[in-house]
C-alpha cells in the first residue's frame, strides 16, 4: 500500500470547477494512444467453453464490476480483434446504461467486448486507466453524461463525443497512483462486505428452507384457512395518519424500504387497504417471481394503503404473521405459484385462489414464534451489514469527490 500524506494546495477555477493550481484540465482524447473503437457486431450465443466469453452492457454492474450471473459466448471469426487487454476501459454508448464503464481485470478471464461498448486506451505515461475509471464514477462525470447523451430517441454518446470529456489531472503519475490506490482500498472493503452479506443471505436462505420444512406432528392446512383476503375498512377520520406503500417501497428480500405517511384525506380511492401485521405478496410479474412482499409488523401506523398489485393477507389466530411471511418468501412457494399465473405476457398475475389453495405445514404457535424470531434475528444482522455497506459506499463517494478534484491531496 502506498504511503500518503495530505498536502495543502492553492486552487484555480476551471471548466470542471475548482482544482489545484498545478493540475491541468484536458480533453480525454488528448490522453489516448488511439481513437476509441467499437466492439464486435455479433449476436451472443449460449456459453461454450470453446468460444470466447462475450462482454455486453448488461454484464457490467452499476459499480463497474463484471457480472458472471449470465455468461454468454460469441461465435465470430473476427473475435480475435476484440479481446480486451489490461488497461482497456470500455464505455457504454447507448440506452439507459449509457455512461457505464468497466476497467478490464484479467481475473475476469478473456473477454470480447460487444458493439454497444466503446474501448479507450490511455497513454499510461500520462493518464492511468484506474484513475480514469474512478473519475467515471464521480458526480461531475454523470452530470456530463446526462447533458451530452440527450437524443431524440435512445440516449447515447459516441466515441468522438467521449473524446471531448474533460479530465482534471494531477501533475504526477505518483499522485494518480496514490489516489487510485486509496480508492482501490475503499473498493476492497466494499467488496469484502458485499461478499459477507451474500454469504449471510445464503445462510439465511438455507436456514429458512430447513426450518420451514414440514416436520412430524406439524399440521397441513390450506393457506386460505389461516388468512382473510378481504377485510372491511373501518371508519377513518380524515386527519388520521396512514402509511402508503408502492411496489417500489418493498424489496425483493421482503423488506420495507420506505414508508410514506399521509393523512387519510390525502389517500386516493381504489388502493389496497391493509393493517399492521398483515402480509403483502406481490401479484404481478416479475415482482412476484423476484420475491417482492413484506410483513407489516413494523408498519409505522395502524392502517395503510398501497399498490393494487399486492395481495393482502390478514393472518388469523391459527398462525403467526411473520411465520407465514417467511413461507411466502420460499422458493417452493414462488416456483409453484409462478406456474399458476394467469394473463398475457408482461401482465401475468398470481390469482388469489392459488394462494388460498397453497398447502402450508404449521407447527404449534410457540414453535412458529420461535422459527420466526430466529429468521428475524438473521434479517436484523443482514440489515445492519447493509447499513454498514451503504455507509462505506457513501464514504467512497466522498473520497472520490475530494481526491479527484484535488480538495484532498495525496503525495
Amino acid at each position: 500500500m502506498v504511503e500518503n500524506r495530505v498536502v495543502q494546495a492553492e486552487f484555480k477555477e476551471t471548466e470542471v470547477g475548482l482544482i489545484p493550481s498545478n493540475w491541468e484540465v484536458k480533453k480525454l482524447g488528448t490522453y489516448l494512444i488511439q481513437n476509441p473503437d467499437y466492439g464486435i457486431n455479433a449476436a451472443a450465443v449460449t456459453y461454450n467453453q470453446g468460444l470466447p466469453v462475450y462482454l455486453r452492457i448488461t454484464d457490467i454492474l452499476e459499480n463497474g464490476k463484471y457480472s458472471k450471473a449470465n455468461v454468454v459466448s460469441v461465435d465470430s471469426v473476427d473475435s480475435g480483434s476484440y479481446f480486451l487487454n489490461e488497461g482497456d476501459l470500455v464505455f457504454a454508448r447507448t440506452g439507459a446504461s449509457v455512461g457505464k464503464t468497466y476497467l478490464y481485470d484479467k481475473k475476469d478471464g478473456e473477454l470480447v467486448f460487444a458493439g454497444f461498448l466503446i474501448r479507450v486506451r490511455t497513454n499510461q505515461k500520462i493518464l492511468l486507466p484506474t484513475y480514469l475509471f474512478f473519475f467515471t464514477q464521480t458526480k461531475y462525470y454523470w452530470n456530463w453524461i446526462a447533458a451530452n447523451s440527450m437524443r431524440t430517441g435512445q440516449p447515447g454518446i459516441n466515441g468522438k463525443e467521449y473524446k471531448e470529456l474533460l479530465i482534471p489531472l494531477p501533475p504526477t503519475l505518483a499522485e494518480q497512483t496514490a489516489i487510485a490506490t486509496a480508492l482501490n482500498d475503499a473498493d476492497a472493503l466494499i467488496t469484502q462486505l458485499e461478499k459477507l452479506i451474500a454469504k449471510k443471505r445464503a445462510i439465511k436462505q438455507g436456514a429458512m428452507q430447513e426450518l420451514l420444512k414440514p416436520k412430524e406432528r406439524w399440521e397441513v392446512k390450506r393457506l386460505g384457512e389461516i388468512f382473510e383476503s378481504s377485510q372491511s375498512k373501518p371508519s377513518i377520520k380524515s386527519e388520521t395518519p396512514v402509511v402508503f406503500l408502492g411496489m417500489e417501497d418493498v424489496s425483493e428480500e421482503g423488506k420495507i424500504l420506505n414508508q410514506h405517511i399521509f393523512s387519510y384525506s390525502q389517500v386516493k380511492k381504489g388502493l389496497s387497504f391493509f393493517r399492521k401485521d398483515n402480509v403483502l405478496v406481490a401479484k404481478i410479474t416479475p415482482c412476484f417471481e423476484n420475491g417482492k412482499g413484506a410483513c407489516l409488523d413494523t408498519l409505522k401506523t395502524d392502517l395503510g394503503f398501497g399498490s393494487t398489485e399486492f395481495h393482502v393477507l390478514q393472518i388469523n389466530e391459527k398462525s403467526i404473521p411473520r411465520f407465514v411471511f417467511y413461507h411466502t418468501q420460499t422458493k417452493e412457494f414462488r416456483n409453484q405459484l409462478e406456474l399458476e399465473m394467469t394473463g398475457t405476457a408482461g401482465q401475468k398475475r398470481v390469482p388469489i385462489k392459488s394462494i388460498i389453495n397453497y398447502d402450508i405445514s404449521l407447527p404449534s404457535l410457540a414453535e412458529q414464534t420461535q422459527i420466526a424470531q430466529t429468521l428475524s434475528d438473521m434479517d436484523v444482522e443482514i440489515e445492519a451489514l447493509e447499513k454498514k455497506l451503504a455507509k462505506y459506499q457513501q464514504l467512497k463517494q466522498g473520497m472520490m469527490q475530494n481526491l479527484l478534484t484535488g480538495k484532498i491531496r495525496l503525495a
